[in-house]
């Protein structure tokens, strides 16, 4: 019956040699999720996405976008991956999966032995019993699919016809917008990481000053302070979003720091703006208009404000000096958030928008980033990022300092 399966290697992995985290952190993700699916009367969960392949089973990929990857957590029964072997030996030496099947990914070469993947899933499903019954799928927002194509995909599905495929996005967001004790140890060192480096860049930059090294030494404080998954983006801006070039600075320009590393798979996310040479009164005054929404933001930050509200209080504040602001906030060329969860993902729900009635929650990570404009461009738009806490935040990202747009002359 499993002919495909019989070609590849199927192996229990409970036992990482460099976990990506500790089992009893991937043993509560799995029971809650568990749990919750029972609540909602799916029978197993079907990950086809890299971030939550990561969230739920620890380990990431080598082929992106080149071979077929399935994980599928049932209500019931074991845990199973089904990957490329290099990236089922990843899964084996840092996550864990009690059905990690490994399979040869070139049907071709070097032997034509090797098992057709989407048949080689479809076995895997039925021995795990899931003919007939109710698949959680991420099919809704931010769910972006890269381990599977449509039409393998396709090919999968037309082998269940008694089977009902539904949308979990909700559930799987309602796990990753509150984070575990681990992810906020994680996140919270990775922010206090990443502020010390920019902080490096607002203290150096200056004209005359080459754009590049700046940069470089950051990315070599990230590297000694063992943040090594990847940058994210760290951007400059010469009045247009860029990356950093080889030049020297001259008046005029302005740095625009934003994102940030990656670690673990989780992502910084805070943001200043420096501006290179003297600026106007006018221009400083519009720069401290952003920093007045963020710390009005600041005052009402804790559980049970809805995202709405702190759209609202970010740019109301702001109107009282520039009643223009509302018009600003609602256009469709500048920017209409103020902020955003974050994770896995460097925008993740809650999205801080105008009417939203997300409800801050305990546990959740947030950024707030609030702006303001002059001459049609931007004067500043902080951010920082918070954990929400019971009665209030936690700031992540304050080694960063003050909001102002830097003027480094």
């Amino acid at each position: 019956m499993f002919g495909e399966l019989s070609k590849a290697v199927v192996r229990e992995c409970l036992t990482p040699k460099y976990p990506y985290m500790p089992r009893e952190e991937w043993e509560g993700r799995i029971a809650r999720a568990r749990a919750m699916m029972k609540e909602r009367g799916i029978d197993a969960l079907f990950l086809a996405t890299g971030q939550n392949q990561r969230y739920f089973f620890g380990s990431t990929r080598t082929y992106k976008n080149v071979y077929p990857a399935v994980c599928i957590v049932p209500a019931d029964g074991p845990t199973a991956a089904a990957m490329e072997s290099a990236d089922s030996l990843v899964l084996e030496t840092e996550g864990y999966a009690e059905l990690n099947v490994g399979y040869r990914g070139d049907t071709e070469a070097p032997s034509k032995t090797a098992p057709d993947p989407v048949a080689l899933i479809v076995e895997l499903m039925k021995k795990l019993e899931l003919s007939g019954k109710t698949v959680g799928m991420e099919y809704g927002d931010f769910m972006w699919w890269d381990c599977l194509t449509m039409n393998q995909w396709e090919g999968i599905r037309k082998e269940f016809p008694g089977t009902s495929f539904v949308d979990a996005t909700d559930l799987i967001w309602d796990m990753r917008m509150i984070k575990t004790p681990w992810e906020v140890e994680v996140i919270r060192h990775l922010h206090t990481v990443t502020a010390k480096s920019y902080g490096q860049i607002l203290s150096n930059a200056a004209p005359g000053v080459n754009e590049r090294g700046l940069f470089y030494d950051m990315l070599r404080y990230w590297i000694d302070a063992g943040i090594v998954d990847s940058t994210n983006y760290t951007l400059s801006c010469l009045n247009a979003v860029q990356p950093f070039r080889d030049r020297q600075l001259v008046d005029g320009d302005w740095i625009m720091l934003d994102g940030g590393p990656t670690y673990k798979g989780y992502c910084a996310d805070m943001q200043r703006f420096v501006r290179i040479g003297k600026v106007d009164p006018a221009f400083e005054a519009s720069s401290r208009l952003a920093s007045e929404g963020m710390w009005a933001v600041e005052e009402i930050l804790k559980p049970g404000v809805t995202a709405g509200e702190i759209w609202e209080v970010a740019y109301s504040t702001m109107a009282r000096k520039r009643p223009e602001m509302w018009y600003t906030a609602r256009s469709r060329r500048m920017v209409g958030w103020v902020g955003h969860g974050i994770g896995l993902n460097i925008h993740e729900p809650p999205y801080f928008v105008e009417g939203s009635k997300a409800v801050l929650k305990p546990g959740m990570i947030v950024a707030v980033e609030v702006p303001s404009y002059h001459d049609k461009t931007f004067a500043n738009m902080p951010e920082d990022t918070y954990l929400i806490t019971n009665d209030g935040y936690e700031k992540l990202s304050i080694d960063l300092g003050p909001t102002e747009t830097y003027i480094r002359t």
